[in-house]
């Protein structure tokens, strides 16, 4: 949050940077915020080391609203807050705290879940849901205008066989239970009846070549199918708060897509034609030609995806079009991108990012699943909520459900998106480590203690603050900053590790140090702050991450 005084004052010195290069130092007696020297070094040709003396001496005198010295160690000109003043901006600044507006309202439109409309979503594409609602919450509350938006792909060779399966058996569409679990049943025998019978595959590759060109009957069935799919979806986004501006069909994109690769072909030296189909030629651009149009006519998912592109950035004209989907598509999409870029849509193709993120394993034998192959998400919220009751001995249901989702949401959720998750029962529901339920436990401390106390004042700062409230007040402090990183780097594990050290950060100041029975009321007062202040932000860590806030456990 201080960032840009330290670069402020870096400035008055004739030093040009920016707030993301500086550092938080490991060590106290290293100050609160660091600027390392080495980039001058390289560009003066000078030793680091002069440099940070240089830079500290001219600072001697210059000093900020928080920031009140300024020292040099080695390579580093080291800036240290004056913790009276940093605790009264802080404390005030959290107790009005309702959302930040650094986005002013800009538009952010996201698309992710997007699960296959044929089944229950499973552990390992749930990531999406746990990827891109986080990312929505922090948008918005960093003072953006997001639009959620759920793509289906009913055009997949899975719905054709699924559609294929009820037309084949005459299959009347009446669900007797969760409708997307319903639908896997017949999933599988349509799946086992293709093994059985090879030679059915030519039918199904019909469904889906008639459904795409206009065949009535088949389109109104994939329409019924697809839509209690997501109905059933729609029963499991409600566990974790999840919901949708926005349901957009690939087969919406059908004809577009023709039409722009028909029309907007004008770069000969990009399209190419072979025996009948559109390629692109991709690899003066470093990435490997691909057909977004077959000989027959019809597209691919690239040519939908491309189409759906242009389409959500039109119509929305959002700051940023971003996708969140499996790290197997990182080169689908590049391709996607450069290729609307060639389209002669650079403004469209600059305003698109994609979030691919690694997929989701369990331990072998821990859960079983009726696909045999995947592990349903429901499944593991369910036998959370039984682990839950058995292992922390809850008896209501509703807070065991709300802490067993909630422990899966943020175990998955915790890992870097480019990384692989792979857990353990004992690791997701741990009261000890960077589990969930550790930070919801590290609320409900703060609520418990908050209980005791009927009447208390706001107390902001004290004159002298003990090294544990100083480090919880420098935590604090830190948490508009990864809301903007964040934002930045499209990483919502920035939220769990910020969560993850503000919870032990309090647990250690808790330990060690009298609140409610604190030596003086104005220092009573104070740690009540402390503790109300790392109650809201710890609350608001848990909302953002799509945690269930819990009173208590």
């Amino acid at each position: 949050m201080f960032e840009e005084q330290a670069v402020e004052l870096l400035g008055k010195v004739g030093i040009k940077t920016s707030a993301e290069k500086l550092e938080r130092p490991p060590q106290d007696e290293f100050g609160d915020l660091s600027f390392p020297c080495f980039e001058l070094a390289k560009e003066q040709r000078r030793n680091p080391m002069e440099i940070a003396n240089e830079i500290a001496l001219k600072l001697q005198n210059q000093i900020g609203p928080v920031i009140d010295k300024v020292e040099y160690k080695g390579a580093y000109v080291n800036f240290f807050f004056n913790y009276t003043k940093l605790s009264s901006k802080i404390l005030k600044g959290i107790m009005t705290m309702k959302k930040l507006n650094f986005g002013e309202n800009k538009k952010i439109v996201i698309e992710y879940s997007s699960p296959n409309p044929i089944h229950p979503i499973h552990v390992g594409t749930a990531r999406n849901t746990f990827v891109g609602e986080p990312l929505s919450r922090v948008f918005e509350f960093a003072g953006y205008k997001v639009k959620r938006i759920c793509y289906i792909n009913d055009l997949g060779k899975q719905v054709a066989i699924l559609a294929y399966h009820f037309i084949k058996n005459k299959i009347k569409i009446k669900p007797d239970k969760k409708s997307d679990h319903w639908l896997l049943d017949f999933y599988i025998k349509s799946n086992d009846e293709l093994k059985k019978t090879p030679e059915l595959e030519k039918d199904t590759e019909k469904i889906l070549y008639e459904y795409e060109n206009g065949n009535k009957k088949i389109a109104s069935l994939v329409k019924k199918l697809v839509e209690i799919c997501i109905d059933g979806f729609e029963g499991t986004y409600r566990l974790t708060g999840t919901k949708f501006d926005e349901y957009l069909w690939e087969s919406k994109f059908v004809n577009e897509s023709r039409k722009y690769v028909k029309e907007l072909i004008k770069n000969k030296n990009a399209f190419v034609t072979s025996e009948g189909a559109t390629i692109i030629n991709l690899e003066p651009y470093g990435l490997p030609n691909t057909v977004i149009l077959r000989s027959d006519n019809t597209g691919l998912y690239i040519t939908r995806d491309i189409a759906s592109n242009i389409y959500k950035v039109k119509k929305n004209k959002p700051l940023r079009n971003i996708v969140v989907t499996g790290e197997d598509q990182k080169l689908h999409f590049k391709q996607a991108f450069k290729t609307i870029e060639l389209l002669g849509f650079k403004d469209i193709s600059e305003k698109c990012r994609h979030v691919s993120y690694a997929y989701v394993t369990l331990p072998e034998g821990k859960l079983s699943s009726r696909l045999g192959r995947v592990v349903l998400i429901d499944d593991v919220f369910e036998k959370a909520k039984e682990e839950v009751k058995k292992r922390f001995k809850v008896k209501d249901e509703k807070l065991a459900e709300k802490i067993g989702i909630s422990s899966v949401v943020y175990a998955i959720m915790k890992i870097d998106v480019d990384k692989q998750v792979v857990f353990t029962w004992d690791d997701v529901l741990s009261l000890q480590g960077n589990s969930g339920p550790y930070l919801q436990y590290a609320y409900t401390r703060c609520s418990s203690i908050l209980e005791k106390v009927k009447k208390w004042k706001y107390t902001t700062s004290m004159d002298f603050m003990n090294d544990d409230e100083k480090k919880l007040i420098k935590q604090l402090s830190n948490f508009t900053n990864v809301i903007k990183q964040v934002t930045r780097d499209l990483n919502p594990a920035y939220i769990c590790n910020y969560a993850y050290d503000l919870a032990t950060t309090f647990n250690n100041f808790y330990e060690k140090h009298r609140v409610v029975n604190a030596e003086t009321v104005k220092l009573r007062e104070f740690r009540l702050t402390l503790v109300k202040s790392t109650q809201i932000i710890l609350g608001k860590c848990l909302e953002l991450m799509g945690m269930h806030i819990v009173e208590k456990m």
